[in-house]
């Protein structure tokens, strides 16, 4: 199934925070994995830094066990683009809900206002899932901020792209 994908309203988890000021962009891929198998990769993110394009370093803070399926920690990311001269800290509180097989994420850095992103995994006929990746951002540079807005589609393809492989390569082995 293709992606599908919307700008406009995101449908949020109860622990999402409310972001109607920023702007939104969502996407949502039929992949043929369950939906725990992709929750686990999502979840993981001290390994984003092994899978996802243009993550140099990934680490977790904080980490608590898990209590009733939810787990909250803090995470940094070093994100490089070095054709753009791009080399971006973020630290972001994370929020993981295995009953509700989300991820949520609100993020802050140098450049970044505001983003807070997440993850919503349904499952669907034959073990397969619907991952839904919602991204709602504000920039602190206007410029940046439209340059992003134009790229975004493309960034977001290429980010759920990278998730899906990692189940590819971890559940198909």
């Amino acid at each position: 199934m293709p992606a599908m994908i919307s700008q406009g309203s995101v449908r949020r988890e109860p622990n999402t925070p409310d972001t109607d000021e920023l702007p939104r962009f969502a996407v949502t891929r039929r992949v043929n994995f369950t939906p725990q198998q992709i929750f686990a990769v999502v979840a993981d993110v001290a390994s984003y830094k092994e899978f996802l394009p243009l993550v140099e370093r990934s680490t977790v803070r904080n980490r608590r066990p898990a209590v009733d399926d939810y787990e909250s920690f803090s995470a940094d990311l070093v994100i490089g683009y070095k054709k753009m001269g791009i080399h971006e800290a973020f630290s972001s509180q994370v929020e993981t809900s295995f009953a509700n097989l989300s991820v949520n994420a609100v993020s802050s850095g140098k450049a970044v206002k505001k983003l807070v992103s997440s993850w919503q995994i349904a499952a669907v006929d034959d073990g397969k899932s619907d991952i839904t990746f919602a991204v709602d951002y504000e920039m602190k540079n206007h410029l940046l901020q439209m340059l992003l807005s134009g790229i975004f589609d493309h960034a977001a393809r290429k980010v759920m792209s990278a998730f899906e492989a990692r189940a590819e390569r971890i559940y198909n082995t």
